[in-house]
C-alpha cells in the first residue's frame, strides 16, 4: 500500500488501482491531443467581432473595426478547450493518483519558454495584441502557451500500443478534404459563393457577414504558403509509410494519399513545401538504404514520380506558377507549355523611371531575396538588437516595423504593403519572445529532433514505420519553418506529433505495430 497526505490526513492508497486509473486518464488524454491533431487543423467558420487596434496611422483595414475572421477564431478556441480539458485530467492524476513529473530536460525547457512567454507579455508595448493576436491569426501568447501545455502533457502520458499508427489516421481527412478545396479554387469553381458552403461557414455568426468573387477559400489554413507547408508535411509521412509499410493494401492507399498531398501542394503556388519536401526525401532514401526494402521502396519511389509527373504536367499547364514554384526552382524552362515570348510576372508594368516622369527619389520596383523575405529579416533583426532579452511580444510586428519606408518599393515590390509577419517561424518566435526564449523553444525543437534522429537512423529494423514516417513529417515542419509562420492550423499537429515520437522512444514502444 501507498500512503497519501492531504492536509495532514492520512489516506491508504491501493497503487494497483491508481495504476489501473492513470492508465485511464492517459488513454483520455491521449484522445484529446488526437482531436487537436485531427480537428484542429481543418476547422473553419466565420467570426465577427470587435478588433481594437492601436492608433497607428495607415494600419488600414488592420484598425479598429468590426473584423470577420474564417480559418483561425474557432481553431483557437477549440485550442483553448483541449489544453484546460487536459491540464483537468493531468492534475487529477498528478494530485490524487501518486503520478509524479518525469525529470526530462524538455519539461524543464518548457518550463523556461512558459516563463519567457509571459515576460514578453509583460514587456510588450501592445500587451492586447501579444496576448491574444492579431484578429485573423491568433498567434499570441495564449496560443503559445496552449501549444507549451499539450506539449508537457503529451511528455508525461503512457501511449498505447498503436498510438502513432491512430496519430497517423488523424491526419487523412486533412489531405483529402483540402485536396477538394484547392483544386476547386484552382480551376476557378469559388465555393464560398454556393449558398450551402456559406451557410455552413456562416451558421455561428450572427453578423449578417456575406461573401463575394473577393472571398476566396484557399483550404482549411489562412494562405496558401500555410496549405504548402502542411502539403510538404503529409506528402513526407504519407510516401515513407508506403515505402516502409509491409502491407500492399495500405501502401496503396498511401501512395494515393501522398498523391493527393502533392497535388494539394502544387495548386497552392508555393515553395516553402515543396523544399521541405526535396530536402527530407533525401533524409528518407538514407533511411531506406539503411533499414528498407529497396526493391519495394524503388518501386513505390518510381510510382509517385509518374505520378507527381503526371501532376505537374497537368497542372502547371493551367497555371505556369504550378512549375515555377516547384520544379522550376531547379529548371526554369517549363516543357508542358509554349514560349509565346512574353514577359514574367512583372514583366508588363512600366516603371515611373523608365519615361519622362523620372521620380529619381523613388527606387524601382523589385523583391528582395525569398520573395522580399531577406529585406524582413534585416530589418526585423535590426529592430530585435534594440529589444534582445523580451522581444516585442508574439504577433505585433506590424506595430514596430518601419512601414512607411520607401525602400519597401525597392525590396517588397509596392510601399504600400504592410508586413504584418516575419515569413518564418523562428523569426517570429525571436521577435515575440526575445533572445532567450527563441534559445528555450530551439533547445525544445533540438532535443524532440535529435532524440527522433538517433531513434531513426540507430534503431533496429523492427523500428515501427509509422514512426520513420512521422519522424519525416516532422523534419518537414521543420524546414518548411524556416519560410513560413507560426499559425495554429499549421503549428500545433506537428509539434504534438513530434512530443509524442519523442515520448515514444522515452518508453521504447517503437516495434512495428499491427495494422
Amino acid at each position: 500500500m501507498a500512503h497519501l497526505t492531504l492536509n495532514k490526513i492520512k489516506i491508504d492508497r491501493d497503487i494497483n488501482e491508481d495504476s489501473e486509473s492513470i492508465r485511464t486518464i492517459d488513454k483520455f488524454i491521449f484522445y484529446i491531443l488526437l482531436a487537436a491533431i485531427a480537428i484542429i487543423p481543418i476547422v473553419i467558420g466565420a467570426h465577427t467581432a470587435l478588433f481594437i487596434s492601436p492608433d497607428i496611422s495607415g494600419l488600414g483595414a488592420n484598425g479598429t473595426a468590426y473584423q470577420t475572421d474564417i480559418f483561425t477564431y474557432y481553431k483557437f478556441v477549440l485550442l483553448i478547450i483541449f489544453t484546460i480539458s487536459t491540464v483537468i485530467l493531468f492534475l487529477y492524476k498528478l494530485l490524487f493518483l501518486n503520478y509524479e513529473f518525469k525529470k526530462d530536460r524538455v519539461n524543464f525547457a518548457i518550463y523556461a519558454f512558459i516563463f519567457f512567454l509571459l515576460m514578453s507579455v509583460i514587456f510588450a508595448e501592445y500587451k492586447t495584441i501579444a496576448i491574444w493576436g492579431m484578429h485573423n491569426r491568433h498567434d499570441g501568447a495564449i496560443a503559445y502557451i496552449c501549444f507549451s501545455i499539450l506539449m508537457l502533457v503529451a511528455l508525461n502520458i503512457k501511449y498505447p500500443k498503436n498510438a502513432l499508427k491512430i496519430v497517423t489516421y488523424a491526419l487523412y481527412p486533412f489531405v483529402w478534404i483540402n485536396l477538394v478545396i484547392a483544386l476547386l479554387t484552382f480551376y476557378g469553381k469559388n465555393i464560398m459563393l454556393n449558398d450551402m458552403v456559406s451557410k455552413i461557414l456562416t451558421i455561428f455568426d450572427k453578423s449578417g457577414v456575406t461573401f463575394d468573387e473577393r472571398s476566396i477559400l484557399t483550404g482549411t489554413l489562412n494562405q496558401w504558403n500555410y496549405m504548402s507547408g502542411m502539403s510538404g508535411i503529409l506528402v513526407m509521412i504519407f510516401l515513407t509509410l508506403a515505402i516502409f509499410q509491409k502491407s500492399v493494401r495500405l501502401g496503396i492507399i498511401n501512395l494515393l494519399t501522398a498523391s493527393a498531398a502533392f497535388a494539394t501542394l502544387l495548386v497552392s503556388i508555393s515553395s516553402s513545401g515543396f523544399l521541405a519536401f526535396i530536402v527530407m526525401t533525401i533524409f528518407m532514401l538514407v533511411v531506406l538504404v539503411m533499414k528498407g526494402n529497396k526493391k519495394k521502396g524503388l518501386f513505390t519511389i518510381i510510382s509517385f514520380l509518374l505520378i507527381a509527373s503526371l501532376q505537374i504536367g497537368i497542372l502547371s499547364t493551367k497555371n505556369n506558377q504550378v512549375w515555377d514554384e516547384s520544379i522550376g526552382m531547379f529548371v526554369k524552362t517549363n516543357p508542358f507549355i509554349k514560349e509565346d515570348g512574353s514577359l514574367g510576372l512583372f514583366g508588363n508594368k512600366t516603371y515611373a523611371a523608365d519615361n519622362e516622369f523620372d521620380l529619381p527619389v523613388l527606387p524601382e520596383r523589385g523583391l528582395a531575396g525569398g520573395s522580399g523575405r531577406i529585406y524582413i529579416w534585416s530589418e526585423m533583426l535590426k529592430l530585435v538588437s534594440e529589444k534582445p532579452l523580451y522581444g516585442y511580444g508574439l504577433d505585433t510586428i506590424i506595430f514596430h516595423f518601419p512601414q512607411n519606408e520607401l525602400e519597401k518599393r525597392a525590396e517588397l515590390w509596392d510601399e504600400k504593403g504592410l508586413v504584418d509577419k516575419p515569413h518564418n517561424m523562428y523569426f517570429g518566435i525571436l521577435w515575440g519572445t526575445g533572445l532567450f526564449g527563441l534559445l528555450a523553444f530551439a533547445f525544445i525543437l533540438t532535443m524532440l529532433t535529435r532524440t527522433i534522429l538517433k531513434t531513426v537512423y540507430k534503431k533496429t529494423f523492427n523500428t515501427s514505420s509509422y514512426f520513420v514516417a512521422l519522424s519525416m513529417g516532422f523534419g518537414a515542419f521543420l524546414i518548411q519553418a524556416l519560410f513560413n509562420d507560426s499559425v495554429i492550423g499549421l503549428t500545433i499537429a506537428p509539434l504534438l506529433i513530434g512530443t509524442i515520437l519523442y515520448a515514444n522512444h522515452i518508453n521504447d514502444d517503437l516495434t512495428e505495430e499491427t495494422s
